[in-house]
């Protein structure tokens, strides 16, 4: 017991560890002149600050008596999660860029390095805050599994979408500009992943008996993970650039534009529910089944 109890603490402060350089990577961000151009499209510079605080706050309160005020507690420990998922969303373009160095013409020229180790720092924050907030607790917990049927319509618009137009179909299309959308089947392979995002809802629902309990946990926190680092981003890029009268969306409506970002961000927190509610679930019967 006290073993466990010193493993915890280490992990509290590993996660404040994190949350304060996460914080300093985000005064860095400000300080730091001659950042590329895209290097604020992905969140405000205020995000990656106040995440780290919250952040911070919620583990200083879990190591100093977050008995006492549990509900402040949980409101800390979601809000530092939601402002560490907002300040990483963008990563997984940042290395695209650094792999544009290798490969030159995957992506442009430039490299935001603090913006991309401040994001860096964020989601490794909130990893460790996740383990904290989300630890199995000792008698499991009944866990309702409609997250899962949240989570499958959430993946289902972008491929029927993308599937509609490869047949010939120009529903959310708009001319000119969208000349080489309609009836091209190479529109299908992206929604591949989808599909599969759309596969993973389902089993998280179904747990099936054949597939190991480990295997569709890390499926399901995985794909939660990358598309979380996506979708804020592309959110606030659709926010932004209508606030900036940007409204050039390459031949396509807005409200396609909306719905798909949109679908991504709302994926992310039901997958995040389904995959934290099929771990509690699958818990649960292990604790029953007898030995």
């Amino acid at each position: 017991m006290r073993s466990d109890s010193h493993h915890a603490r280490l992990e509290a402060w590993i996660a404040l560890a994190l949350c304060g350089a996460a914080v300093a990577a985000g005064v860095v961000e400000l300080l730091l002149p001659g950042r590329p151009a895209y290097a604020g499209s992905f969140a405000p510079e205020w995000v990656a600050l106040a995440a780290g605080g919250v952040a911070a706050a919620a583990v200083v309160l879990r190591l100093h008596g977050l008995d006492r005020w549990p509900r402040l507690g949980r409101a800390l420990s979601w809000g530092g999660l939601l402002l560490l998922l907002w300040a990483a969303s963008g990563l997984p373009l940042d290395l695209l860029r650094v792999a544009s160095l290798v490969a030159p013409g995957l992506m442009p020229p430039g490299v935001d390095w603090a913006g991309l180790v401040a994001r860096a720092l964020a989601l490794a924050a909130l990893v460790a805050l996740a383990r904290l907030t989300l630890a199995r607790p000792a008698v499991p917990a009944r866990a309702a599994s409609w997250y899962g049927y949240a989570a499958l319509a959430l993946a289902l618009p972008y491929p029927v979408l993308k599937t509609w137009w490869a047949l010939g179909g120009s529903l959310g299309l708009r001319w000119p500009g969208a000349e080489g959308l309609a009836g091209s089947f190479a529109l299908c392979l992206p929604a591949v992943p989808w599909l599969l995002a759309a596969a993973l809802s389902l089993l998280l629902v179904l747990t099936p008996r054949w597939l190991p309990r480990r295997l569709l946990l890390v499926a399901g926190w995985s794909a939660t993970a990358v598309v979380a680092v996506i979708g804020p981003a592309a959110c606030w890029s659709l926010v932004s650039g209508l606030i900036d009268g940007d409204t050039d969306f390459g031949g396509m409506a807005g409200w396609v534009f909306a719905l798909f970002y949109g679908s991504w961000l709302l994926w992310a927190i039901a997958a995040g529910a389904a995959t934290r509610s099929c771990q509690v679930r699958s818990a649960a019967l292990r604790m029953s089944s007898p030995t």
